[in-house]
């Protein structure tokens, strides 16, 4: 039995963690069980945008004739795209990889961890110890029939990357994050997409003006039919039927594609872990419980990332693993103490058309502990925004009446996720809008439309 100062499960944010641990001595052990670098960088928020990145350039394109501007787009080399993003992936990682192996103190399993104990855990052979663990095992897609796995033309992020051609037609299963950026690549490559909500508008967590426009924008080049409770997914001769009912009337409905991508949320990656052989507290879906330091019921043990199902963001995930090795170093000390995680100026954003960005709270969820007051300012009414003809974009402040701090920003529009961290620095300070909007702005530039949505506060 090998012991060590720490083990870490995961090799996405929890690499974060064991370059820290390597560069204060403790002996280390990182256990991964794919591959190096974890959802973000192989599968997930990186390639995705590498795919989104051409589909951005079509949609201006097709919008270029608001400009006086006739284009056209002549060809679409398909498999050009996913060959450049696959070997860009490839690269990362193996870099990654060379990296880790120099890494002093840090020994590398690769496998599925198995708890056999609290603080025991069997991989790859091996039976290693640690008084501290990270458990940074991240989720996977939910799927709701694994039979279908395997099957051609059956996607999930996880698999993407090996399309060959541009599916003919597409069925998105979903309406969140990972559905609305897909139906902007897959329409943007010239297939026929068709989505596939459940609830009432995409988006749904966001703000009902954000999902409008986003619906609106998409209807475009996609067939979107939220309220739609999937039913049954099936293998065809000629590709997938999907079965549907309306939520509200019960009708049924079927749907045709040659493909069809499940965009139905994540699940948790614990049951991998054996983690009943533990007495870490887990929810009713499989994530693990932790506390405001993001420790877990038994001492020393963490959860950071995607498993902990908290804040589902790379970004996210970072802050948390700094947050939990300062906690693990230094959080007894006296002159360090544990710091809390805080998610108060967390942002998110969706690379879809239009782009969306948000920080905070909702105007609905606002309610239910301040008395939030609203204003909405449009892209149009900077100087910018009328040079581009920016017709739909905005931004939607929430603030709170009696202490005039930001609760939260919404903004659908050009570049969204990079205007966004205006907002999100100002709430990181101290919450107020004077940060925005007493700092002189370039003018004519779209950050004009943050100073100008901050203004009347």
């Amino acid at each position: 039995m090998k012991k060590y100062d720490i083990i870490v499960i995961g090799s996405g944010c929890g690499l974060i963690v064991a370059e820290a641990a390597s560069a204060k001595g403790w002996k280390t052990a990182l256990i991964e069980k794919d591959y190096i670098g974890g959802t973000c960088l192989n599968v997930g928020c990186i390639p995705s945008k590498m795919l989104i990145s051409p589909a951005d350039i079509i949609y201006e394109i097709s919008r270029s004739k608001r400009l006086g501007i006739e284009a056209s787009i002549n060809n679409i080399d398909f498999q050009s795209i996913i060959t450049r993003t696959a070997f860009t992936i490839k690269g990362y990682r193996n870099k990654l990889h060379r990296s880790l192996l120099r890494l002093p103190g840090v020994d590398l399993f690769e496998g599925v961890a198995k708890f056999s104990a609290d603080y025991t855990i069997e991989v790859a052979g091996e039976t290693i110890q640690a008084e501290r663990i990270v458990i940074a095992c991240g989720t996977r897609p939910f799927i709701p029939d694994e039979a279908l796995v395997g099957e051609e033309g059956f996607l999930t992020t996880d698999n993407l990357l090996e399309l060959e051609q541009i599916p003919e037609s597409i069925i998105i299963a979903g309406g969140g994050y990972v559905a609305c950026e897909y139906a902007h690549f897959f329409s943007a490559m010239g297939s026929r997409v068709v989505v596939l909500e459940m609830t009432d508008r995409l988006l749904s967590s966001e703000e009902p003006e954000i999902s409008m426009l986003v619906e609106k924008t998409l209807k475009k080049v996609a067939d979107i039919h939220t309220s739609e409770k999937i039913e049954k997914i099936e293998k065809t001769k000629s590709g997938w039927n999907v079965a549907t009912s309306a939520v509200q009337s019960g009708a049924k409905n079927n749907f045709d594609a040659s493909h069809v991508l499940l965009a139905l949320g994540r699940r948790s990656n614990t049951d991998l872990l054996d983690i009943a052989n533990t007495a870490i507290e887990t929810d009713d879906k499989g994530y693990v419980v932790v506390d405001k330091y993001l420790e877990t019921n038994k001492p020393g043990i963490y959860a950071i990332g995607d498993v902990n199902g908290v804040q589902m963001f790379r970004h996210a995930a970072n802050y948390e693993a700094d947050i939990v090795f300062h906690n693990m170093a230094h959080g007894l000390s006296e002159e360090h103490k544990k710091v809390p995680v805080s998610y108060t100026a967390m942002p998110r954003a969706v690379f879809t058309r239009p782009q969306v960005a948000a920080v905070g709270l909702t105007e609905a969820e606002a309610k239910k502990h301040y008395k939030p007051i609203s204003q909405i300012t449009h892209f149009y009414e900077t100087a910018k925004g009328e040079a581009i003809q920016e017709r739909d974009g905005f931004i939607k402040v929430v603030f709170d009446e009696e202490t005039r701090r930001i609760l939260g920003c919404h903004i659908a529009g050009p570049q969204a996720p990079t205007l966004i961290q205006e907002a999100v620095n100002a709430m990181t300070l101290d919450g107020k809008p004077d940060l925005i909007h007493h700092s002189v702005h370039i003018h004519p530039a779209l950050s004009e439309v943050i100073s100008l949505a901050f203004s009347g506060i």
